[in-house]
């Protein structure tokens, strides 16, 4: 068994000690309402995190007030004495499993998206912004220069936002000073201009955040923690970078208790990645920043980045790079990531995929979701749901995610199921996405996935086997889950005959060939992704697509697009295959204008089709069928695990 002795131990810092070294990274929640007041959802959501075992629960970020600072999100409304009675309740829902409360208190300055006018240091616009005013043909966003006025009004409320918290009974909180956000517009050059008091020379750019320090301890006295966020590298031209960051910290560390070292700003796409990482990056990406940190200054040190696992958080803090390790979706993937290491049951914590859904939901304004933990964020509809179900026996016809996660679901409610598997393997579609070299993730999650249901008493698995209305019906069950997937979308083309096509997934499982130049046509997820493979193993691709490339984007997870540039991936968007050529293929474009493009091999991605004739195959063997998954509708792990859930909450 590991042993995980270092970041399961307590830690004290300023005058709190805390349970043990994991904290609950800030993320998205949108759990509040738009007037500003909290919800019962939000509590029992953040209680769920704390019954985990992690040792602080940081509520995501959270704005001073709802005036220049408003994200336009449920958020709780921090310059509002209301925030406190909900805060109130979260925190004593927190407290009773020993986990201290914090929350991660921000003003976006610049990088508000739901205002026409916006305050900053100086008027300097992010690149997001500017790409969104080209992209919807509108002016850019009015940006007001703060002056001395509105420099004192936010100070105030910062300290009054951090008294709230005290008074409704949190012993800390976390100043964001990260990721481009308004304290950290201030001290970076990339986005201060100012020739004032507050600008120029680093100790003149330090000045609002250092003031901001000041009047929130005049507020909340030495005995409440202060957390401070800060990007070591905002990773721009004129931008923060680690060593006048280290002298800014030494000028701030006698005023906080803790420093989050994180990286990047949100305001720049490119460096977003750095922030939330997707799976295209790996692990513990900004550990290195925290080593540093800790060796230079005397502040304790947290850091926080793709930190998946409590076997890498336990590694962290044995070898002295951090003094506390904060993890984000991988608490949220599994809320009982830490009570499983200190039980020795680390092999039953789901893994997070990277995939970045929990993050597209609360960038939307949605309450927060997983792909593979169906019950993050429903925490009041599950606790209202029947332990028991109706039905005792379950066929399930497809050892996908749909069927698997279905199985383990109904087994949680008393369930016994038959999962039929026509391969020889559980894992479905997931045997195709864990492909790629780089999705390491979702190796990890198939993995954990096929071990749950294989040990679960309660399913039996029968692969290898394609199952048949008479076997199914001599289970005598009482309901039928069909979850069979989907097929390949395959079309014939003229020049089919020069052996120059394969399919995406036998490139992905190494069972076909690919030359140096490749096309793959198709630009879905499925097909960028095997792009980008290619690409890093040296080939040159050109990935073509009907649709424009905003509609490619709005698909794909984020950065990816940037990763296959730097990859050098040639986009060939609003193109269609016409025919294979002997020195590669003809694509026609919708001006029906011919194009050229050499290529070895051609590597179709093209979707999938449901199958939904199996579902008439099983209909009426049991009282109730179900059809899940592609057969039901084309979707990805996210659809696949909540439809099992789904179904066998119905059960």
């Amino acid at each position: 068994m590991k042993d995980f002795s270092h970041v399961l131990s307590p830690f004290s810092f300023g005058s709190l000690t805390v349970k043990n070294r994991i904290e609950l990274a800030p993320t998205g929640y949108n759990m509040g309402l738009f007037s500003g007041e909290g919800t019962a959802e939000m509590v029992a959501y953040y209680e769920n995190l704390a019954k985990g075992g992690a040792g602080i629960i940081t509520i995501g970020e959270t704005p001073i007030d709802f005036g220049f600072s408003d994200t336009g999100r449920p958020l709780v409304n921090l310059g509002s004495d209301q925030a406190i009675p909900y805060l109130f309740r979260v925190n004593e829902a927190v407290s009773k499993y020993g986990a201290k409360l914090s929350i991660e208190i921000q003003h976006g300055g610049r990088s508000i998206r739901t205002r026409s006018k916006n305050i900053a240091p100086s008027a300097v616009y992010d690149q997001n912004e500017i790409a969104a005013a080209q992209a919807e043909h509108r002016p850019r966003r009015t940006l007001v220069e703060m002056d001395q006025r509105m420099i004192d009004d936010v100070i105030e409320s910062f300290a009054n936002a951090f008294l709230r918290c005290k008074k409704a009974g949190l012993e800390m909180a976390m100043l964001h000073g990260a990721h481009g956000h308004l304290v950290a517009q201030f001290l970076s050059p990339y986005s201060n201009k100012r020739t004032d008091i507050y600008g120029g020379c680093l100790e003149n750019r330090a000045r609002f955040a250092i003031e901001c320090l000041d009047a929130i301890r005049s507020k909340v006295g030495k005995d409440f923690g202060i957390e401070y966020r800060i990007s070591a590298d905002e990773l721009v031209a004129g931008g923060m970078h680690p060593d006048e960051t280290i002298e800014f910290v030494k000028m701030i560390e006698d005023k906080i208790d803790l420093l989050h070292v994180s990286a990047g700003m949100c305001s720049t796409e490119a460096t977003t990645r750095y922030m939330i990482q997707p799976m295209y990056l790996p692990h513990c990406i900004n550990v290195h920043f925290a080593e540093r940190f800790k060796k230079e200054l005397k502040v304790p040190i947290v850091t926080v980045g793709s930190i998946a696992t409590m076997e890498e958080a336990e590694d962290i803090v044995a070898h002295g790079q951090a003094d506390m390790v904060a993890m984000a979706r991988a608490i949220l993937a599994d809320p009982q990531v830490v009570n499983n290491a200190r039980k020795g049951r680390s092999e039953d914590t789901r893994p997070c995929l990277r995939c970045w859904k929990c993050n597209g939901y609360s960038g939307r304004m949605l309450p927060i979701r997983c792909a593979v933990n169906p019950k993050l964020g429903k925490e009041l509809q599950i606790a209202s749901m029947a332990k028991e179900a109706t039905a005792r026996k379950v066929a399930i016809v497809g050892g996908g995610p749909a069927g698997m996660q279905a199985a383990l679901s109904a087994a949680e409610r008393g369930c016994e199921s038959v999962i039929f598997e026509q391969s020889l393997h559980l894992g479905g579609k997931l045997v195709l996405a864990a492909g790629v070299e780089y999705k390491q993730d979702m190796r990890r999650y198939l993995h954990w996935l096929v071990g749950q249901v294989t040990k679960n008493p309660a399913i039996e698995t029968r692969t290898g086997v394609c199952a048949t209305r008479g076997m199914v019906a001599e289970l005598d069950p009482d309901a039928v889950v069909v979850a069979t997937g989907s097929e390949p979308i395959i079309p014939h083309f003229p020049g089919e005959e020069l052996n120059r096509v394969v399919w995406f997934g036998d490139v992905d499982s190494k069972v076909a060939d690919v030359g140096e130049k490749v096309l793959l046509v198709g630009g879905g997820p499925s097909g960028a992704e095997t792009a980008l493979q290619l690409a890093r193993e040296g080939r040159q691709v050109t990935l073509a697509d009907m649709g424009t490339a905003a509609e490619a984007l709005s698909r794909w997870i984020k950065c990816l697009d940037l990763e296959l540039r730097q990859n050098n991936v040639v986009f060939l968007f609003e193109h269609m295959l016409e025919r294979i050529t002997s020195e590669g293929a003809a694509l026609m474009n919708r001006s029906f204008e011919r194009v050229l493009v050499e290529a070895d091999t051609i590597v179709l991605s093209l979707g999938f089709a449901p199958n939904k004739a199996s579902l008439q195959e099983f209909e009426g063997i049991a009282p109730d069928t179900y059809a899940i998954g592609d057969c039901r509708k084309i979707g990805d792990v996210l659809q696949a695990t909540h439809d099992g859930f789904n179904i066998a909450s119905m059960l």
